[in-house]
């Protein structure tokens, strides 16, 4: 009969989260600079790769640049 109370108080604590396994997590400070270094990289990456494409796979024609 105990397991079973301590199952049913079990399932009543996860169901009205009375007391929560862990706390809310707050995410570190300073990761904006990773995160923009890395957008940074990312987005020279991509304009490389048009480029390159571009000047391999499409003919510009001289008057408009």
């Amino acid at each position: 009969m105990n397991m079973h109370l301590q199952n049913w108080l079990d399932g009543v604590k996860k169901a009205l989260v009375l007391y929560p396994e862990q706390d809310y997590y707050l995410p570190q400070r300073g990761d904006f600079s990773k995160d923009t270094a890395s957008l940074r990289s990312d987005a020279a990456k991509v304009g490389k790769g048009l480029r390159n494409n571009v000047t391999k796979h499409v003919k510009i024609n001289p008057r408009i640049r």
